[in-house]
């Protein structure tokens, strides 16, 4: 996700009055979240125009901008169920993209 597409992940995710600097700062952890989850570099060309990439940094750029508290009073454990399935099906096919990178170059 580029920085020109902030405006745009404000309007998907109805955000108003809240400095675009905060939700860059929730959507760059939340990038950062999903590569290292799955590999690899955010440069790399995998990460380009992927949209199960881009739908999961949306959700926890939400997620992230909507539970800002570092505390809770709830006892249950929070799970980022999509995220969590993105993670499942990116990590596997971006192995094979790096494979598939790597014997190109030899």
């Amino acid at each position: 996700m580029a920085d020109d597409n902030i405006d745009q992940l404000m309007d998907n995710l109805r955000i108003d009055n809240t400095d675009n600097d905060e939700i860059k700062m929730y959507r760059d952890v939340a990038i950062d979240t999903m590569v290292s989850s799955i590999g690899g570099s955010k440069e790399d060309e995998f990460y380009q125009n992927n949209k199960r990439f881009d739908l999961a940094v949306q959700m926890l750029t939400d997620y992230y901008y909507k539970n800002k508290s570092a505390t809770t009073s709830s006892k249950e454990k929070e799970t980022y169920y999509g995220v969590q399935t993105f993670i499942l099906q990116l990590k596997p096919e971006f192995k094979i993209w790096k494979e598939t990178q790597d014997n190109g170059d030899s």
